[in-house]
């Protein structure tokens, strides 16, 4: 009786098997041992992003700092220089470099004041300490571009083709025209210029072109999987935590 007893109690023991408690302990005792691995596996990952970040930014101020000593000026776009950040860094480069407003579905009046606004920005006309050409005005059905008696131009309207703009002072001059042409073409002008009656505005531009070097720039590198991995550089300043600072004067693009 006794060894049957015994016998019965170890097949019960033998074929219990676990509990619904026992069984809850081993999912949570895994689901721990799985958030550690994960939280570990973060924390490497975001490290080794952190320091790419810092690298990328000390490598892409460096190639600025080489285009500088040649050229001595900044490009508007990292893509200007030699070196080519890594796609796992999102890399931007803001700059004081010269904005160019590009104008769309101008009117007659409009494209007419682009034309003006072209003219007036590059005067004076200044060469070797000469002042040729001072300003560019509308006046009845001509543009007048007001100068020295030598270099005063009457352009005779009230239609006026490219091949009618022509400044008269020289290489200087022709430089000059040259420029104005281009820039009002690329904001988005057109000839024929019809002379207005009276000023127009313009409307807002319809984007903005990068159209020359810079002086100063802000470097600024992210992780996008680590919102806070963020770094910047400057011309004065190494490889620094966090954004670059707001600026009005730097931009991009």
């Amino acid at each position: 009786m006794t060894r049957f007893i015994h016998r019965s109690l170890k097949q019960q023991v033998t074929n219990r098997g676990f509990t619904i408690v026992e069984l809850i302990m081993v999912v949570v005792v895994i689901a721990i041992l799985a958030a550690i691995v994960i939280v570990a596996y973060n924390g490497s990952q975001r490290r080794a992003m952190d320091g790419q970040v810092q690298q990328t930014i000390s490598d892409a101020r460096k190639s600025l700092q080489v285009y500088y000593a040649f050229n001595n000026n900044y490009p508007p776009n990292i893509a200007n220089t030699e070196y080519a950040p890594p796609l796992t860094v999102a890399v931007v480069l803001y700059t004081d470099a010269p904005q160019l407003p590009i104008y769309s579905g101008l009117s007659t009046s409009q494209n007419a004041q682009l034309f003006l606004n072209a003219c007036n920005g590059f005067m004076p006309i200044v060469d070797n300490g000469t002042t040729y050409n001072t300003s560019c005005v509308y006046n009845g059905n001509n543009e007048h571009i007001k100068g020295t008696q030598s270099s005063n131009v009457v352009i005779h309207g009230p239609i006026i083709n490219e091949s009618d703009f022509v400044l008269t002072c020289g290489g200087a001059c022709t430089a000059t025209q040259n420029n104005i042409i281009s820039t009002f073409k690329a904001q988005g002008g057109s000839f024929p210029v019809t002379v207005p009656k009276k000023g127009s505005t313009l409307p807002s531009p319809t984007s903005l072109a990068t159209t020359g070097p810079a002086s100063d720039y802000c470097l600024e590198g992210r992780a996008p999987q680590f919102r806070d991995v963020i770094y910047h550089a400057t011309p004065d300043e190494a490889v620094t935590k966090g954004p670059c600072p707001t600026t009005p004067t730097l931009h991009y693009p």
